[in-house]
């Protein structure tokens, strides 16, 4: 496995023959990140023809109740753990989502928008014409249209479309089909983003009746139940990935798990209230100011918005996550969000694109054979959950934020090995600021620096709570 940029792709001596990379991504639980940038690179050097994912499958051991079980579950001593549930199909050979990242970068036809409403559509393929394919175009202020691709095999070709008004949160969605009319590929452009602004928000001089602050930490009454801060609210690290290790060696993510939290100061009026927190370990050190402010929505909707800014007193190295976590009772199970419509992180993201989804909280996560992060949407503009009788509402405030909804906190999920462990203990709601990326570290390339987030930068998240009685939903 090799370095994006470095390695076989800026060698010399292998730039006048063909370079065939065995295994360029490895699949193992979450990911694989960043498959994106190698085929980029692939494309742009003719001696690299191309490689493989390892691998196809997970292998696991089935037993007669349905439960799987992997390295080190059978009283063997030597042994890799679940390195061997690598695929990207589960070992029913249902897909996970690394089925989808792999079939959104095989995608035969490319579409990339140049400027204003030229795009240049790349045909990938390398024996077949363009004219074999049809991309059904499709906005979302309603133009729709069907378009021919003309490119020659490895071959680009520049367009202009008809746009229409592109103003508001605008996608272009290109859905490509192949001449026996199959769905072969699916590709998002936004072609203007838009979320809920400060200026869009009237401050009121009274925070909600709904809404308290208890120790510190946030609550809301949602009529006979209660939405409160998770523990930690503020939270610093994710749940280990397979490929958050390094070759299975070094455990970074490990490191976090250890952050304390402990309240420096906390003032409240009747319109605003304002905590701070010191989270550290042995060594790192941050500030944590939240700030609570009353509103009123656009639409009329009373609102806590919540500024949220974390500073580093002492720290180095990559942050892995800022989230501020909530915990609602299990009874609210359904889940209404608008952003990406899959599993998505920084380096893995374009597989699924951007629409309203209506799902349950327990298809929020993934069903990877060791339980760890997962299930993360990127690109959410709102989000809702609900019980059926209350919605508590999410609204990003000047830029979308990584939605997370889990049936269990992340600290239970730490201590999970199986499919068994991951037992319901309410609803785990955390708005994310970001999440490093997922990169290949299990076997191959750490999470590369452009999709992680130094430690020693200050870090800003905002977001508007609110709640919706059944009768207005």
């Amino acid at each position: 496995l090799h370095e994006i940029g470095e390695g076989v792709c800026k060698t010399k001596q292998f730039m006048d023959r063909p370079y065939f990379l065995c295994e360029y991504a490895h699949a193992m639980g979450v990911g694989p990140g960043n498959i994106e940038g190698y085929w980029k690179e692939i494309f742009s050097y003719d001696g690299l023809i191309g490689g493989c994912v390892w691998e196809m499958n997970d292998h696991a051991v089935l037993h007669e109740d349905g439960s799987y079980t992997y390295g080190g579950d059978h009283g063997e001593w030597i042994h890799d753990g679940n390195f061997c549930c690598d695929g990207i199909f589960y070992p029913d050979r249902t897909p996970s989502t690394g089925a989808w990242i792999v079939r959104h970068a095989y995608r035969p036809i490319r579409i990339s928008r140049i400027e204003g409403s030229k795009f240049e559509v790349f045909n990938t393929t390398a024996f077949t014409s363009g004219k074999a394919f049809l991309m059904r175009i499709s906005l979302t202020n309603g133009v729709c249209f069907d378009f021919r691709p003309s490119a020659e095999p490895l071959s680009k070709e520049i367009v202009e479309f008809e746009l229409g008004d592109v103003s508001g949160d605008c996608f272009l969605t290109a859905d490509t089909y192949s001449k026996d009319g199959k769905l072969v590929s699916t590709e998002q452009i936004c072609l203007n983003e838009q979320v809920l602004k400060d200026d869009q928000l009237n401050k009121t001089d009274k925070l909600p009746s709904w809404f308290s602050i208890k120790d510190g930490r946030p609550a809301i009454e949602t009529g006979s139940d209660r939405m409160e801060s998770s523990d930690p609210y503020t939270i610093l690290f994710r749940a280990e990935t397979d490929n958050d290790s390094i070759n299975f060696i070094r455990r970074p993510m490990r490191a976090w798990y250890k952050e304390k939290s402990s309240m420096l100061g906390c003032k409240q009026t009747e319109g605003r209230a304002v905590t701070e927190w010191a989270i550290k370990d042995a060594r790192k050190t941050f500030l944590c100011s939240d700030l609570y402010e009353g509103c009123t929505l656009p639409d009329g909707r009373e609102g806590v918005l919540v500024t949220s800014l974390l500073h580093p007193l002492k720290a180095k190295g990559k942050l892995p996550r800022f989230g501020k976590a909530f915990r609602l009772d299990a009874g609210f199970g359904d889940v209404r969000y608008y952003g990406r419509c899959g599993e998505s992180y920084l380096d893995m993201k374009d597989q699924f694109p951007v629409e309203e989804c209506i799902c349950k909280v327990g298809d929020m996560t993934e069903p990877n054979l060791r339980p760890q992060e997962s299930g993360s949407r990127f690109d959410t503009r709102w989000a809702e959950i609900s019980d059926g009788e209350n919605i508590v509402r999410f609204d990003a405030v000047d830029k979308p934020f990584e939605l997370s909804v889990k049936p269990y906190s992340d600290k239970e999920l730490i201590g999970m090995k199986h499919r068994e462990d991951e037992k319901c203990t309410g609803t785990y709601v955390t708005i994310n600021a970001f999440q490093q990326g997922i990169g290949t570290g299990s076997c191959g390339p750490y999470t590369l620096d452009e999709h992680c987030y130094d430690a020693s930068k200050d870090y800003l998240v905002r977001f508007v709570i609110s709640i919706i009685p059944k009768e207005k939903a």
